[in-house]
């Protein structure tokens, strides 16, 4: 007894056999949608220009940008702040303790 029921490989609906040619895997809707799009022709292609833009004005770094963003993110540029400064001002201490830690924390 034959199956009267298959399962398109394109769609992947299951579809009565009439639907199918002969041994095909997928059913006939999606083969004349192949050959409808195998046939289509080509548009011709768009042809773009690529313009030069206005150079960036150098914008303000967020970290620097004071009074925005919540407390918790406040204090913390704040503290990034006051430690890029500490490290130009005792750079040769500040080289050495951060040796040190990165040494800790098994860094090179």
């Amino acid at each position: 007894m034959a199956a009267n029921w298959r399962r398109c490989q394109k769609c992947r609906k299951v579809l009565p056999v009439e639907d199918f040619d002969g041994d095909s895997e997928i059913c006939r809707t999606d083969a004349a949608k192949a050959a409808a799009a195998a046939t289509v022709t080509s548009r011709p292609s768009a042809t773009t220009t690529v313009t030069t833009r206005a150079p960036r004005v150098q914008t303000t770094p967020v970290r620097d940008i004071r009074g925005h963003g919540d407390p918790e993110v406040r204090a913390r540029r704040a503290r990034s702040r006051a430690l890029d400064r500490l490290a130009q001002l005792h750079t040769d201490e500040f080289a050495e303790l951060l040796r040190e830690e990165r040494a800790a924390e098994g860094l090179s």
